[in-house]
Order: C-alpha cells, then sequence, then structure tokens
C-alpha cells in the first residue's frame, strides 16, 4: 500500500507544480482560469505534500491515502462550480 500512497502523492505534486507554474506564467497549457489554476496548485501542492509525510513520518497509510485523494475529489468540485458559474461567450 506504500507504494500507492507514495504514487499518488507524487502525482499531485507533479500536477501540482504545473498548475503552479501555469499561475506564475511559466508555462501556458491551462485551459482554467488564473483562479482556479492557483486554487489547484495550493491543493495539489499542499496535499501531495502532506500526503508523503503522514505515510512517511506517521507510518498511517490510510490517512496518507486520503489525504493523497482529497485534491482529486476537492478539484472535481472546485471544477464544477467554475463551469458553472463562469460566462463562456
Amino acid at each position: 500500500m506504500k507504494p500507492v500512497v507514495w504514487l499518488i502523492s507524487a502525482l499531485n505534486l507533479y500536477i501540482g507544480l504545473r498548475c503552479f507554474l501555469n499561475a506564475v506564467h511559466v508555462l501556458h497549457t491551462s485551459k482554467y482560469s488564473q483562479t482556479a489554476t492557483t486554487i489547484f496548485a495550493v491543493l495539489f501542492l499542499g496535499m501531495g505534500a502532506a500526503g508523503f509525510y503522514v505515510s512517511l513520518a506517521g507510518k498511517d497509510l490510510k490517512l496518507g491515502l486520503l489525504i493523497g485523494l482529497g485534491p482529486w475529489v476537492l478539484a472535481l468540485l472546485v471544477l464544477l462550480v467554475t463551469m458553472a458559474t463562469s460566462n463562456y461567450q
């Protein structure tokens, strides 16, 4: 189970880093608004680091897995709200 937690946490850190680079205009690959991209960067970077920390220092793999999957659930909710409230013209 430890490799699964590490894989999910590493994926979260990768996605968070790409969103962060989009937010500071180093990359220009984001399809979403600046605010949504910044939220994703903070969410994925923070939860990815927390997932690694809990799995390594705390030795609680279930909690590490829940923390690792948390950004995906929250990101889907943010995308849903962003798509519902955005003006597409």
